[in-house]
C-alpha cells in the first residue's frame, strides 16, 4: 500500500488510469477533478491522452477558490491542471466570464483561450448562516469546555499550508507581534488554528513554540479545536494571511485583520472589509481597533451583498451544478 503523494510517478499513473476506468465502467458522464496536488494534474493528463473529453464523458477542472490569484502555490497548480483540461469549472461564477483573468503568478495570466469555462456560483453560505447562529448559542459553552471563560479577548490566527505562509507570512506576524506594547496585548490570548494539512509536519506550531520561549508577556497557544467552524464560533477576532474562508469571517461579523509580509489583495482587502498589516505599528492599531468594536448586524447586511457579488455567489448554484453534471450541452 502507499499514499498518492509519496508514490512514484509510475504508480500514480496507474492509479489515475484505474480510477478513470472505474468511473467509466460506472457510466459516469461527468468527472470533476479538484485543484489540489500533482495527482489531479495526472488525472487530467490521462483523460487528455486517451481523448476522453467527448460528448459522452467530460472531465472538468474545478477551481474552487473565489480569488483570481492565490499565493503559495495554488495558482501554479491551477495553471498545470487547466493546461491539461478542456473544461474549466469555477466556483466563483465571475471568473468564468470571457473578460475575467486568472493568474499563476501575480503578473502571469493563465491561458483560457480555447477552453470551455463555466461558473456555478458556489460558496458555503449555508454554513455561514449556521455559524452565525452557533456563535450566539454555543460560544460560551465551547469556551468553557476549553478553559477560556475568563479570557477577555480570544483572537484566532487561521493558519495556512504553503511555503509562503510558513517561511514569510507567519514569521512576519510573529515578528510584528513581538514588538507591540504590552498594554495592547496583555488581555489577548492568541490561538493558532492550524490548517488541517499542516498539523503533521507542524512547521508553524514549532515556530510558535520556539518564538514563545523568547516572549515574556504574550499569551499564545495552539488550537486543539476539531474544526475551523469551532474556531470561528469562539473567536472574538480573526487573523489570517490567505484563506478562502476570509469572506466568511466578514459575513459572520468577525473583526478581521490580514497580517503578513505583504498585502494580499483578496476580496476583504479590495473592499476595505478588514484591517491590513505588514509591520508592528499597523498590527498594534488593528489589534486595538478589533478589541474596541465588533460588527453590527446592519453593517454585516451591507457587507453581504458586496461580498456575494465579489465571490460570484448565487443561491441557485445547485441548479447550475446539476446542469453541468447531468444536462450539459
Amino acid at each position: 500500500s502507499f499514499t498518492i503523494d509519496e508514490s512514484k510517478r509510475e504508480q500514480q499513473e496507474q492509479v489515475a488510469r484505474e480510477l478513470i476506468d472505474s468511473c467509466l465502467k460506472e457510466g459516469a458522464r461527468t468527472i470533476i477533478v479538484d485543484i489540489g496536488n500533482k495527482f489531479d494534474v495526472l488525472l487530467q493528463i490521462n483523460s487528455s491522452k486517451n481523448n476522453l473529453n467527448t460528448d459522452k464523458v467530460r472531465f472538468w477542472c474545478y477551481y474552487d477558490n473565489p480569488e483570481p490569484y492565490v499565493p503559495g502555490g495554488y495558482s501554479l497548480k491551477a495553471e498545470e491542471t487547466i493546461k491539461a483540461s478542456q473544461y474549466i469549472l469555477f466556483a466563483n461564477k465571475n471568473l468564468a466570464k470571457i473578460t475575467s483573468i486568472i493568474y499563476s503568478l501575480p503578473e502571469k495570466h493563465i491561458d483560457l483561450k480555447d477552453k470551455t469555462a463555466e461558473g456555478i456560483g458556489y460558496y458555503p453560505i449555508e454554513e455561514v448562516e449556521k455559524l452565525i447562529e452557533k456563535r450566539y448559542l454555543e460560544s460560551d459553552s465551547l469556551r468553557a469546555e476549553n478553559g477560556w471563560t475568563n479570557v477577555k479577548y480570544l483572537f484566532v490566527y487561521f493558519g495556512g499550508n504553503n511555503d509562503a505562509y510558513f517561511d514569510q507570512a507567519f514569521p512576519a506576524f510573529l515578528s510584528s507581534l513581538s514588538q507591540i506594547d504590552k498594554n495592547i496585548v496583555k488581555d489577548i490570548v492568541f490561538l493558532l488554528h492550524q490548517h488541517p494539512a499542516a498539523k503533521e509536519q507542524n512547521r508553524d506550531g514549532i515556530l510558535l513554540r520556539e518564538w514563545l520561549m523568547q516572549q515574556n508577556y504574550i499569551q499564545a497557544i495552539i488550537s486543539t479545536l476539531k474544526t475551523s467552524d469551532q474556531a470561528q464560533i469562539v473567536a472574538d477576532a480573526a487573523l489570517y494571511y490567505q484563506t478562502s474562508m476570509a469572506p466568511q469571517f466578514s459575513l459572520i461579523g468577525l473583526p478581521t485583520v490580514q497580517v503578513g509580509h505583504e498585502v494580499y489583495h483578496d476580496v476583504l482587502v479590495k473592499f476595505n472589509l478588514c484591517y491590513t498589516t505588514t509591520n508592528s505599528n499597523e498590527l498594534a492599531v488593528a489589534l486595538q481597533n478589533m478589541k474596541d468594536k465588533s460588527q453590527s448586524s446592519d453593517k454585516i447586511q451591507q457587507h453581504k451583498g458586496l461580498i456575494y457579488n465579489a465571490i460570484g455567489y448565487t443561491p441557485d448554484w445547485p441548479t447550475n451544478l446539476y446542469r453541468i453534471i447531468f444536462d450539459y450541452k
